[in-house]
């Protein structure tokens, strides 16, 4: 890897629809992207499982993105849980009031709807190389527990962080420390040293404040505009946007990660 570094640059949401997952193909096809997660709940599930069965350079890439925002859940016991599903059976959470506890019923939902959708790219002969989740909803205390018991019943060692580069107020950052420090210090979660945007990774180059030695998840939201062209969430051309990165270092995926 140049520059001594782990990097690993995800694109989120694959699954969600058959245009993102197009976008997100073609990005792992022009090597913008080395990793991705997938949505098990999504109506682009199964065309994002044939490209990832079809296409040999997404092997041994993909990630789950644990989805408890959008949708309909795969199982039926959190749709009764008002925090988290609407009366129509649609997950509604929307992380606008934080989650540190959990009653008994709304932990055995949340852990019982993460493991089907372990369970279900597992069926589809996908094991997830990783987990991270839509929203960012792991991050959240009350759900951290129930999501990790999932993963150690499934075998899975390794996840993403909560985002600790960019702007981020004092407060956050004192819980963002103690989450990470949880996930990686006292549960032996493997997880990469940082993680941000590419625009954060960008801004951290540019100020030589990449860790040698350490290791990086970028993440990106990779799709496709009305103009056919690949973007970023921000709207921004993707390939423009990671080039930079790519001169300097060599992605992997969650693959190629050790606990360290």
């Amino acid at each position: 890897m140049k520059n001594n570094l782990l990097l690993i640059i995800n694109s989120d949401d694959f699954g969600i629809n058959n245009s993102v997952n197009k976008a997100i193909v073609s990005c792992f096809e022009s090597g913008i992207i080395s990793s991705a997660t997938l949505m098990a709940n999504m109506p682009g599930f199964e065309d994002a499982v044939n490209y990832t069965h079809t296409n040999p350079i997404l092997k041994n890439k993909i990630g789950l993105h644990m989805n408890l925002t959008e949708g309909k859940p795969l199982t039926d016991l959190i749709k009764k849980c008002d925090r988290f599903c609407n009366k129509d059976g649609y997950l509604i959470y929307d992380r606008k009031k934080p989650v540190f506890f959990l009653n008994a019923q709304e932990q055995k939902a949340i852990y019982t709807e993460i493991k089907a959708q372990i369970a279900k790219l597992i069926e589809y002969n996908i094991y997830p190389t990783h987990l991270d989740s839509h929203h960012h909803v792991h991050t959240e205390f009350g759900i951290v527990r129930p999501y990790l018991e999932a993963a150690k019943e499934s075998g899975i060692t390794k996840m993403r962080l909560s985002k600790n580069i960019g702007n981020i107020s004092y407060a956050k950052k004192v819980y963002k420390n103690i989450f990470n420090f949880y996930l990686h210090g006292i549960k032996k979660i493997a997880t990469t040293g940082f993680f941000c945007s590419a625009n954060e990774f960008r801004q951290l180059m540019d100020k030589n404040g990449v860790i040698p030695g350490s290791s990086y998840e970028v993440m990106v939201h990779a799709k496709i505009n009305a103009e056919g062209k690949l973007i970023d969430i921000d709207n921004s051309d993707i390939k423009n946007k990671i080039d930079p990165i790519l001169a300097s270092f060599n992605p992997v995926s969650y693959f190629e990660l050790k606990r360290n």
